[in-house]
């Protein structure tokens, strides 16, 4: 099930047009103080998407209203702290970064952040139109596309799949491991979850479907997108690594 991978680098348009020169300049172009202002913001952030959720159904915002609901929290937990990214940017400018390159480094920072500490925020990132084009017109259709009878067979298997790579995780940080060793973990601890509950999916799937390529596509769109609202970080992981791989 190659497609996990490609499916995961969704990731790569969840913020900012995040490519991976910012996440480079994320760790590269760090500035004193710039890790306690994303984790304020991260904060914030978290805050003000889980308020917004309570009023808003997100899985229902078109990605423009996605866009413009994501960017005004944004802008609204960035304000709160003014006064210190005004001392970031002095910072940055004193060490030749520009203003640019440091956003992105904050944006990045605060979605990877908010993908450990608030993992339903991912709920909205996920509706964005730069996540939806990340996916294509297909991918995007699938993510949106979640019938109750589907949702009520995917739910217990990310419930399982996060279980175990949170387990996997406190045995030995996947952070700590390589890509490879990462992306084979993933991927084993997914697929063996699926053959497992294949009498479960056979129920709302035909064995046409099970052996179609796009069908099961689809399929592993639906539960990545689950994943991003409970267990992201994983998700995120395998997106960055299958986009390193690339030439």
């Amino acid at each position: 099930m190659k497609h996990f991978s490609t499916l995961a680098l969704l990731l790569i348009g969840l913020l900012l047009a995040a490519r991976p020169a910012a996440a480079q300049t994320a760790a590269a172009d760090t500035v004193p103080g710039q890790a306690r202002f994303v984790s304020r913001v991260a904060a914030t952030l978290c805050t003000r998407i889980q308020e917004s959720g309570r009023t808003t159904k997100f899985e229902s915002l078109t990605p423009k209203q996605a866009d413009d609901l994501l960017m005004r929290l944004m802008m609204t937990s960035m304000s709160e702290q003014s006064t210190e990214y005004a001392a970031l940017l002095a910072a940055a400018r004193r060490q030749k970064l520009s203003s640019d390159k440091l956003g992105r480094a904050v944006g990045l920072g605060a979605v990877k952040q908010l993908s450990v500490s608030c993992p339903s925020s991912m709920s909205l990132f996920v509706r964005t139109s730069s996540a939806q084009k990340e996916m294509g017109e297909s991918g995007a259709k699938a993510l949106n596309d979640v019938s109750a009878e589907e949702k009520a067979v995917i739910q217990p298997l990310v419930d399982s799949i996060c279980v175990k790579l949170r387990a996997e995780d406190a045995r030995r940080p996947l952070q700590q491991r390589t890509a490879a060793e990462r992306t084979e973990l993933i991927t084993t601890v997914m697929q063996g979850t699926i053959v497992k509950n294949m009498t479960p999916l056979m129920s709302i799937y035909s064995m046409e479907q099970l052996s179609n390529k796009d069908s099961m596509r689809a399929f592993g769109i639906k539960l990545a997108g689950i994943m991003m609202t409970q267990c992201p970080s994983y998700i995120i992981m395998l997106g960055e690594d299958a986009k390193k791989g690339k030439p």
